[in-house]
């Protein structure tokens, strides 16, 4: 087996390979086996799971989920990875490499809910790393950048569509796809599919994005994607990263985070879907007052009036004071 969380070992795999470092897909290498075994310890994964891996990258942390699990789906989106990753892989038969961006893969297998790529057990996504990026496209919900596609081995026999049992997440993902990957575990699309969250979510983000997932109303970290998350799940740090274990080295630190999705059975779908139609309008105009900014959200001035009378918001208040249970409740006097 190829040591790959050892630097010296990942080094001369890169050269044997010829391998460059994508700045552009964010791609830094964890190198410390203790970092990805806190990773693999927080999925909570037994030989029953299955597991889905966004962004393996040189497979560290693959073969470390191999350990653990009944299957993995490594899903890469860089093709100069993958016969690096079936290297590494090499004689572990419960691995499948998938070629694709994973914004894609999702929505090509949501359908059913991901079972092409897994047994009859429960199906857990795993990640290394989740980046940030700054600016408006970052901060908005639901952006997704579509990529072409291919499996660079069959999915196996064992692999077939059962019946659904749920799932876990963990994945190696560059900066640019943080939001889209995060929101559209909970997001209802464009065409009304509204996805199965999965049980628990485990990822190693820059420390930034975690704080700003994990603020409270009222900070400056405080926004759409926060409301967001908070709204369908609980989350927790477990852990700081030094950069220090990554190469190429990045210039900030990083930490893991977990996320269980919360039991919103007693909410009501549509109302969620009008709530974050206010979140959006408001975080657009975060600056301005919630009557001035929630205009843009499309619903006549005297509902919005009547809603933040009944709920007893004042309407001089900024979006980013309200809490996810605030824009829900506000959600829920408006037609």
């Amino acid at each position: 087996m190829i040591e790959v969380w050892k630097k010296t070992e990942l080094e001369k795999l890169m050269r044997a390979y010829e391998f460059r470092y994508s700045k552009a897909w964010g791609q830094n290498f964890l190198v410390d086996k203790n970092v990805l075994e806190k990773v693999v310890l927080a999925a909570e994964l037994s030989q029953d799971d299955s597991v889905v891996e966004i962004g393996p990258g040189a497979g560290a942390l693959t073969v470390l989920l191999a350990q653990a699990a009944g299957h993995v789906t490594a899903v890469e989106i860089d093709k100069r990875l993958i016969p690096l990753l079936n290297e590494v892989t090499e004689g572990l038969p419960n691995v499948t490499i998938v070629n694709d961006d994973f914004l894609k893969y999702s929505r090509d297998n949501s359908a059913h809910d991901f079972d092409a790529a897994r047994t009859d057990n429960s199906l857990r996504f795993v990640g290394a790393r989740l980046k940030d990026c700054d600016g408006k496209v970052c901060e908005s919900i639901g952006d997704s950048q579509g990529k072409s596609a291919r499996v660079s081995r069959p999915l196996a026999a064992q692999d077939a569509p059962q019946k659904s049992r749920g799932y876990k997440l963990a994945g190696n993902l560059p900066y640019y796809i943080t939001t889209p990957i995060i929101a559209g575990l909970f997001e209802t699309g464009a065409d009304g599919a509204r996805p199965r969250p999965p049980e628990l979510a485990v990822f190693m983000v820059q420390k930034e994005v975690a704080e700003r997932l994990m603020s409270p109303p009222g900070k400056k970290t405080y926004g759409a994607i926060s409301v967001l998350v908070q709204y369908y799940a609980g989350i927790e740090m477990l852990s700081a990263v030094s950069r220090e274990v990554f190469t190429p080295r990045p210039n900030v630190d990083s930490a893991i985070i977990r996320l269980r999705p919360r039991d919103l059975s007693g909410d009501d779908t549509e109302t969620a879907s009008r709530m974050f139609r206010l979140v959006r309008a408001g975080f657009d105009m975060r600056r301005k007052t919630l009557r001035n900014s929630l205009a843009g959200a499309g619903f006549p001035a005297a509902d919005m009036a009547a809603a933040l009378e009944k709920t007893g918001i004042d309407p001089i208040r900024r979006a980013e004071t309200l809490s996810p249970r605030d824009f829900y409740a506000l959600a829920s006097y408006l037609p």
